[in-house]
């Protein structure tokens, strides 16, 4: 994230506080829909900026926030976001190797941690140690991450079905549960059967990876 897009991000959080709890709701909601949007982080906050005036305006008139911008609100972002030019090829390409890094060294930090256990745990020498299991399920984590992020932010205005299995808390927390066992399964699996080892270094090697890699991830980020 660039320095023009942090200065009205800060602004946008600070105005947002003036909002009352019913308007916070669902404007949470609408700026979730605008994560997913296919226009820059920069637009998104511009248009999340005059959400916040038009609500602000409309509670200092006693209305709430369908009363200023309508009932239907996917709608009306739809419209807004078509206003802006869509994300360039250089920002998509940015932005998904932002978020590349971000996952890895989020990832490496956690392994080193479980590593760490181990080696306490077992008596055995500091090392990072990664085998293709590992880079595998590197590759699921952000891929499964990616489209849960998405399909919260494509989804987030949509009206409930009221028959729908989530409404039900009980077979949404069985669903829940019921996938999450699998993809654990699935983890578990792939450790067990992909425990090749591709790279052994130092512990401290390491650190100084992921202390790269996160730099590389803020250098990144000001460019979008």
């Amino acid at each position: 994230m660039n320095k023009k897009t942090r200065n009205i991000l800060k602004a946008n959080n600070k105005r947002e506080e003036m909002i009352n709890k019913e308007n916070d709701v669902i404007l949470t909601d609408i700026i979730c829909y605008l994560r997913g949007a296919n226009i820059s982080e920069y637009n998104q906050e511009l248009v999340r900026a005059d959400l916040i005036e038009m609500i602000i305006d409309g509670q200092e008139r006693g209305e709430n926030i369908e009363q200023v911008i309508g009932e239907n609100y996917k709608e009306i972002c739809d419209d807004i976001i078509n206003e802006f030019p869509k994300k360039t090829l250089k920002e998509k390409i940015l932005e998904s190797i932002s978020i590349s890094f971000s996952c890895i060294w989020i990832l490496g930090i956690i392994w080193l941690v479980m590593q760490s256990i181990t080696a306490i745990v077992k008596h055995q020498d500091f090392n990072f140690i990664l085998s293709v299991g590992d880079i595998v399920n590197a590759m699921l984590i952000i891929a499964i991450a990616n489209i849960f992020v998405t399909y919260i932010c494509k989804t987030s205005l949509n009206k409930s079905d009221k028959k729908s299995i989530m409404d039900n808390k009980i077979l949404g927390f069985i669903v829940a549960w019921i996938v999450l066992m699998a993809v654990m399964l699935i983890f578990i699996a792939i450790t067990y059967f992909f425990n090749q080892t591709v790279l052994i270094v130092p512990f401290y090697a390491g650190i100084i990876f992921i202390i790269i890699v996160f730099g590389l991830d803020k250098v990144t980020g000001n460019q979008v």
